[in-house]
């Protein structure tokens, strides 16, 4: 190549280089590099500040593993979780992590389709607050993170319960865990991650009140970075596919424990180049001096440790040695002073134990150096009077050491302090057989006490007392009155108690009494019926509530009615539910007669009491169709109750029981909180269910409690109020006319559907019906299936349908079975109806293939 050839490539090489080198240094160079603006808030270990000031968790972790691979920057702007949701929205960040989705939510930000991890909020306690379920939350001041999803949610769930609470309000959950311990919160809330790690440094424990179960995402503002979170997504379903990924690896640190100190890596190889530029001896001299100093440092911190160990211990620990036939303390472990005000003086001083040994415990105490030169060791409990004279419960292990024959016996020896321990089983042993309310024995005592009196064989009287509407006051003035309700009627039970009697409190409103044997004559116990009945006479809550609570007694006779503890009790409780049946007597005895069918209602009524528990209650659905177009317009629920021994049990036969028992309340709450979970549910599945119906019960007609519950159901299962519509039955309508208007108005003004059902089979007044805002007529089964029979029943079918014209309401007739009964009620302007004709009540699985085959039909 010559020199012209030579100079025309050094040339072409340059230029090039200056190009790459422009194109590398230029302005434009950073132009493709996408900067994120991120909120950073304060929810470890998830997202949040290290120790040097870096942002740092796992969202962080994963944000900035993908910034990575994406080639984006990122910059981390500080903000408050209220204040940081705010920016999103406005646009002014472009993400932000650790965001929960909810319907709300997804109507403000996008989020990625791939859920970076799940999480659900947990109450947690200081450890004297003992807190095991939402009721005992009332009256609880609650410390929550401001504007969280756990906030709404916990308002709905306590709102729903009927439970009072105070919200404390938080910028961070640090602040409401530092509320708690500071006495400004009794509980606070916050996520299992952050509550994990952080509640033991406030003095906090886990209760195992766990709540909003949530889905954690990225979320940016509405209709923007579409593509960011399309790549958030890939890289999160690549990572999570792969065990040893970089999402595993954060999630671990997410989940681990703060990490311990370690060695920085350049202190080994340091080390290594000074020691080869040690001299050999020198080097052994001085290893050796450190390890003399180490085992000398390790020696000095585990005596140490051992004196701390020893002093915290609630167990004395001494080695003693046998002197003229007794043991002599050698060494007593210091925490004895702490424990029971001894010194080690003192304690070695001969025979001092001994001397401080309780003197009814004295007697019984073997010799322990003969006992121990036999057997290896000596295990015992007893009493002693400490230095300031209190009796204290001891445990003690006396263990031989080995020593050679003819010597000294050596021994080494335990006192545990169990008083505590004592005081807490006689307290527990009190609580498990008496009443915590009254104070009264319980069943379990009075179980104790009817086994005596059987064995005494000599005939007494039993008598079961129920207190009638008692839960009456808890619907209407709270719980906290009916326990003072019931602290005054065991009050006043117990002054008629005879000598030698006894009076138990079974649970709830229900009390025993075991009269002694001189009253078991049979006119004796009327004489004392009586008595029980006049007792009761006045108000137990006068002045606050002054309505007088009446009394049922049900009695049965040993050994006529019984001749065992058992039977006798359940003979007595028999005739108690059979004398709610007369409430005209003073009592009512034990007979064989009354037994089979008061022991129906007996294990119906007990049984109510556990179905709900147990989940024994199912919904069936039947559809409600127009009559002309047979178009679905919604479904009524209907319960079902499978008794694990009764089998099928009849609505028509426990709904009338649990109505006298005061749960039909609590039952009519699930009722309408799984019917509107259902229809959610058929919503997601995409299933058309236009509405569902509720039947209501009287006792739930309460205005200050029914329309906050619905409000609160529709609201935590997120329906329309106007797909709901509540069926109250006419004769339930005139109870208390005024009372059920308004509740009616209060529910309508929500947007509730109304419906007066079984119509025309009560005594209803127009000028009442015309008041109430309901939006149809049911027309009762009984009218509907005389038609084509009976010309009254069809008068009646058409006077009810003129009527709800009349009044601009919709009529729907129940029980339709036949066709000429559907034809009949179309011609007369009848609009709905269900029936057997259209379908019976279905479980919602086979609702589902109803509507598949009406679709395809």
């Amino acid at each position: 190549m010559g020199i012209r050839e030579a100079k025309r490539v050094a040339a072409i090489v340059a230029v090039a280089w200056l190009a790459l080198l422009a194109a590398c240094t230029g302005p434009d160079a950073g132009a493709g590099t996408r900067e994120l603006r991120v909120g950073l808030y304060d929810n470890p270990p998830k997202i949040h500040l290290d120790e040097r000031g870096h942002p740092a968790g796992l969202f962080v972790d994963l944000l900035e593993a993908i910034a990575r691979e994406e080639g984006w920057r990122i910059r981390y702007e500080r903000c408050e979780w209220e204040a940081c949701l705010r920016r999103l929205d406005a646009g002014e960040l472009d993400l932000m992590p650790d965001v929960a989705w909810t319907h709300d939510r997804a109507a403000r930000f996008d989020f990625h389709q791939t859920p970076v991890t799940y999480a659900w909020s947990q109450v947690f306690r200081p450890r004297d607050v003992r807190v095991q379920g939402m009721p005992d939350l009332a009256g609880k001041r609650i410390a929550l993170l401001r504007a969280s999803v756990q906030t709404r949610d916990l308002e709905t769930v306590l709102g729903g319960l009927g439970v009072p609470w105070t919200p404390v309000a938080t910028a961070t959950y640090d602040e409401a865990f530092a509320a708690v311990r500071d006495g400004h919160a009794d509980v606070a809330v916050a996520n299992n991650y952050f509550g994990w790690r952080t509640a033991r440094r406030y003095g906090l424990s886990e209760s195992t009140i766990v709540f909003n179960p949530a889905t954690l995402f990225y979320a940016a503002p509405k209709g923007r970075h579409g593509d960011v979170l399309a790549r958030i997504d890939h890289w999160l379903g690549r990572w999570q596919a792969d065990a040893g990924s970089v999402y595993f690896k954060a999630l671990g640190r997410a989940l681990a424990p703060p990490p311990a100190t370690v060695a920085p890596r350049w202190l080994v190889p340091t080390l290594g180049v000074a020691a080869a530029l040690i001299v050999l001896l020198a080097a052994f001299a001085l290893v050796l001096r450190w390890r003399v100093h180490a085992a000398t440092a390790a020696a000095t911190g585990a005596a140490a440790r051992l004196d701390h160990v020893l002093d915290a211990s609630p167990v004395v620990l001494a080695l003693a040695t046998e002197r003229d036939g007794q043991l002599v303390a050698d060494w007593v472990s210091a925490n004895a002073v702490r424990l029971f005000g001894f010194t080690a003086t003192e304690m070695a001083q001969p025979g001092f134990w001994s001397g401080r040994v309780h003197p009814d415990d004295l007697p019984r105490l073997v010799p322990s150096v003969p006992y121990l030169r036999e057997q290896p060791a000596l295990v015992r409990e007893y009493r002693i009077i400490d230095a300031g004279g209190a009796q204290r419960h001891v445990r003690e292990e006396l263990r031989a050491m080995t020593s050679e024959s003819g010597k000294p016996l050596q021994v080494i020896g335990t006192w545990t302090d169990l008083t505590e321990a004592r005081v807490h089983e006689q307290e527990l042993d009190y609580m498990s057989r008496h009443d915590a309310l009254t104070g009264l024995p319980n069943r379990t005592r009075l179980q104790v006490a009817l086994e005596d009196a059987v064995a005494q064989g000599r005939a007494r009287w039993l008598l079961v007392v129920d207190i009638n509407r008692l839960r009456g006051i808890n619907d209407t003035l709270g719980h906290a009155m009916g326990d003072q309700a019931l602290r005054v009627a065991a009050r006043r039970l117990a002054r008629l108690l005879p000598a030698d009697g006894f009076l138990a409190r079974l649970g709830g409103d229900e009390f025993a009494i075991l009269l002694p044997p001189d009253d078991a004559a049979g006119e004796t116990i009327g004489a004392f019926a009586d008595e029980v009945h006049r007792a009761f006479a006045t108000p137990l809550l006068a002045p606050e509530y002054m309505a007088v609570l009446s009394v049922t007694v049900g009695a049965a006779r040993f050994p006529q009615h019984g001749d065992d503890a058992a039977t006798l009790l359940k003979h007595a409780e028999l005739a108690l539910h059979e004398a709610k049946r007369h409430p005209h007597e003073a009592y009512l005895e034990f007979d064989a007669s009354l037994s089979e069918g008061a022991q129906r209602r007996m294990a119906i009524d007990s049984g109510l009491r556990v179905a709900l528990a147990q989940r024994q209650f199912r919904l069936h659905y039947q559809p409600q169709v127009e009559l002309r177009e047979g178009r679905l317009v919604g479904v009524e629920a209907l319960l079902r109750w499978q008794h694990p021994e009764l089998g099928l049990v009849p609505p028509c036969e426990f709904i009338a029981i649990a109505e006298e028992n005061g749960l039909i309340a609590e039952i009519g709450l699930w009722v309408l909180m799984e019917a509107t979970r259902q229809l959610r549910a058929w919503d997601d599945a995409g299933l058309d269910v236009p509405a569902v119906s509720v039947n209501c019960s009287v006792r739930q007609l309460d205005p200050d409690r029914l329309p906050a519950q619905v409000a609160a159901v529709l609201a935590a299962v997120g329906l329309a109020s106007s797909r709901l519509e509540l069926e109250i039955t006419e004769s339930m309508l005139m109870r208390d006319p005024e009372r059920a208007i308004a509740v009616l108005h209060a529910l309508k003004a929500q947007g509730v559907r109304l419906a007066i059902d079984d119509f025309g089979t009560g005594h209803s007044s127009l000028a009442y019906v015309k008041q109430l805002p309901v939006t149809r007529l049911k027309i009762d089964r009984s009218f509907v299936s005389g038609i084509g029979r009976h010309a009254n029943d069809e008068q009646i079918c058409r006077t009810v349908i003129a009527l709800a014209h009349s009044l601009q309401l919709e009529t729907l007739a129940e029980g339709v079975e036949h066709a000429h009964e559907a034809d009949f009620l179309r011609a007369e302007g009848c609009a709905l109806a269900q029936g057997y004709l259209y379908a019976a009540p279905l479980a919602p699985d086979a609702l589902r293939d109803w509507l598949d085959r009406a679709a395809s039909g």
